[in-house]
């Protein structure tokens, strides 16, 4: 077995495909040191690949373990082997040279790690969300460009110079077949277009509010839980004292 000692890799080398750098040969470096790649274990280790993690459940005979040099010999030994185990069946894994680099691919991680925080919640669906999954609704992405048949040339959907934006260019507004001719259709053009907004924002303040009370329920579930949560279930614990939250109320 050779080791590539090239910058940024570990893994073992491919005197085919990897270029000109400094080996290391571990057969013989081991060999000089006393030490073999075969290790042998009364309980075998418990080995997680893909987290390149090894668990030693043997029992340790406390008169080997000794004390100050002679316990640090001993537990860097038992290190070693087990280092030595874990590095054995890494090599064994299914492997691919990638960039003249020989590297093993990992299986699924098997050791189940806690969270350090709670699963976040799944946000709220606003009103047009919820109405859109009922219906299977999927949302679609519109380009960013617009074609202006006025200007006959592309321009962006929003923003400045947009399509259709040119309020010299749209001076004519179509009047249809049964419509007002007395009507300002320009005028009322715009009207709808503030109507609109309006009505997105009035829209969009409803959701915050509904977030917020949704929010301020929870805070109020986790203030019980813990009042509850000594040993006498909150018998003797102090009540807070009530506090009206100020709200908004949108009309």
């Amino acid at each position: 077995a050779v080791v590539s000692t090239q910058s940024g890799h570990y893994g073992r080398a491919n005197p085919e495909d990897t270029p000109m750098v400094n080996t290391i040969n571990v057969d013989e470096l081991l060999e000089s040191a006393g030490r073999s790649i075969q290790v042998e274990k009364d309980v075998p280790l418990t080995l997680d690949m893909g987290s390149l993690t090894a668990y030693d459940m043997q029992p340790v005979e406390m008169s080997k373990l000794g004390q100050g040099k002679a316990r640090d010999a001993f537990l860097m030994n038992l290190t070693r082997d087990n280092t030595q185990l874990l590095f054995n069946s890494l090599f064994s894994l299914p492997s691919s040279v990638v960039e003249k680099v020989k590297c093993v691919q990992l299986p699924a991680p098997t050791t189940k790690l806690p969270r350090e925080k709670p699963i976040p919640k799944p946000k709220t669906l606003t009103k047009w969300e919820a109405f859109a999954k009922s219906k299977g609704i999927q949302k679609k992405k519109r380009g960013r460009m617009l074609y202006d048949d006025v200007a006959k040339e592309w321009k962006p959907r929003y923003g400045f110079n947009k399509a259709g934006g040119d309020k010299e260019q749209n001076w004519v507004v179509e009047v249809p077949e049964n419509g007002d001719p007395y009507k300002d259709w320009l005028g009322d053009k715009e009207d709808k277009k503030k109507e609109k907004v309006a009505k997105n924002e009035l829209q969009r303040l409803k959701n915050i509010s509904k977030q917020v009370k949704l929010k301020s329920e929870a805070i109020n579930q986790n203030v019980k839980q813990v009042h509850k949560s000594t040993a006498s279930l909150g018998k003797f614990q102090e009540k807070s004292k009530k506090k009206k939250v100020p709200t908004a109320t949108l009309r």
